[in-house]
């Protein structure tokens, strides 16, 4: 998230977290209560959006995964690929037991 939009994030969080605290107080009227509830309303409506803005902003940032892959990507598929097969090759991966851990049957 830029800085300026952490900042408007931690204005709204700040501002929010004085509403819950003025309204938890049993001497506010009902008038002022709605009014900052309909303030929280409108201060969660805008948190939300910051969040948003940088999620799809991240978004934009990184590379897509619906793109074609590399020369990179599909080295690193084949190498994957050739250390499964050889540890399935090497009894590696298997929970059979080998000649040796058979019981014994005369």
């Amino acid at each position: 998230m830029e800085e300026s939009k952490q900042q408007d994030f931690a204005s709204v969080k700040d501002r929010l977290d004085e509403i819950v605290e003025a309204v938890s107080s049993d001497d506010m009227e009902l008038e002022q209560a709605l009014d900052l509830y309909e303030e929280a309303i409108k201060l969660g409506m805008e948190a939300s959006s910051l969040l948003e803005e940088d999620i799809i902003g991240t978004e934009e940032d990184e590379p897509n995964a619906e793109t074609e892959p590399t020369a990179e990507d599909e080295i690193e598929v084949q190498a994957g690929e050739e250390s499964s097969e050889q540890g399935v090759n090497s009894g590696e991966f298997t929970d059979d037991p080998t000649p040796e851990e058979l019981p014994n049957e005369a």
